[in-house]
């Protein structure tokens, strides 16, 4: 039987092991929360303007400017002016449902069919 220091020493490293996986997943685990100004311009030709991203509850959430279409994919190749992703924007806010988990990239499209540069979000 093994003394009761060793057993001490082996309880106290466990879980200072436990204790730092704890925290290290913590800080691994996507933050469902995003939310921030963009200006999304290709040269200086794209007239749109993303206001603010925001995931809640499985739905992204697009405030724009300026974009009359929206795309989200989950692949980063940027989608051809006739792709079938995109969405018109009604009103500048658009909701889509997405998956917990997944990166998105998001481009808009203004009145004269540029594409904005990408942005990603992590749900």
């Amino acid at each position: 039987m093994k003394n009761s220091k060793e057993v001490f020493i082996i309880t106290c490293g466990i879980l200072i092991l436990c204790i730092f996986v704890g925290i290290i997943t913590f800080n691994l685990m996507p933050n469902n929360e995003r939310s921030s100004s963009y200006y999304v311009k290709v040269n200086d030709n794209v007239d749109a303007k993303i206001d603010s991203l925001k995931i809640e509850n499985n739905m992204l959430t697009i405030n724009s400017t300026g974009a009359t279409e929206y795309c989200v994919k989950m692949t980063k190749s940027t989608p051809t002016k006739d792709s079938i992703c995109w969405k018109k924007i009604e009103g500048n806010v658009s909701t889509i449902n997405v998956y917990r988990f997944k990166k998105y990239y998001v481009w808009v499209k203004d009145n004269n069919g540029n594409i904005s540069d990408i942005i990603s979000i992590n749900s």
